[in-house]
């Protein structure tokens, strides 16, 4: 697992978080003997580094495809929001 350096730039990141959730990712930080804040970086950090060794191919053709068909799905919501 990468360790932090104290010095590493940070950006703060907020979610919302359903209450019943909330109290399970409390619990499993505390079976970890963590805090949640750690718990949480360090759950992202294994799911990204799975995700990086699946091999994931986000190349351009296979990116615009996927973004093209989000688009196209949500057209009318995107220009909806677009207005606002």
């Amino acid at each position: 697992m990468r360790q932090r350096h104290q010095k590493e730039e940070t950006v703060r990141l907020t979610i919302d978080f359903p209450v019943e959730q909330h109290a399970y990712l409390k619990m499993l930080a505390a079976k970890r003997g963590v805090s949640m804040r750690q718990y949480v970086i360090e759950s992202l950090c294994e799911n990204i580094e799975q995700q990086e060794a699946k091999h994931i191919d986000l190349s351009e053709n296979k990116f615009k495809k996927a973004l093209t068909k989000v688009i196209s799905e949500n057209d009318d919501v995107l220009k909806r929001l677009a207005d606002k």
